[in-house]
């Protein structure tokens, strides 16, 4: 889809695995995720050698100035909300990687 391909995973606790075989280079990270919160996510996507550059983008339903203070800390790019049309999400990605 607009030159994209994806994976996905449903756990935050099964995304360190999942990048040590294939580091993308856009991780669009729910913040309300089974395992471990999408901030924690970020926070090791921010730590790892090999993953530190990663684009990470909180994709969630929560309103962003709910989630606005913990996303900067823990290092996200941008904020998408779930609710909003797909042609802004795809906008905010070839801003963010172009």
């Amino acid at each position: 889809m607009s030159g994209y391909s994806a994976s996905y995973i449903l756990n935050g606790s099964e995304v360190e695995v999942a990048v040590e075989t294939d580091i993308p280079e856009i991780a669009l990270v729910d913040i309300d995720m089974p395992g471990m919160d999408g901030f924690e996510v970020a926070r090791n996507l921010r730590r790892g050698p090999l993953t530190k550059d990663v684009v990470v983008i909180a994709f969630t339903a929560f309103d962003e100035i709910a989630i606005l203070d913990n996303a900067i800390a823990a290092g996200f790019d941008g904020y998408c909300q779930k609710a909003q049309p797909l042609d802004r999400l795809l906008q905010l990605l070839d801003g963010l990687i172009a």
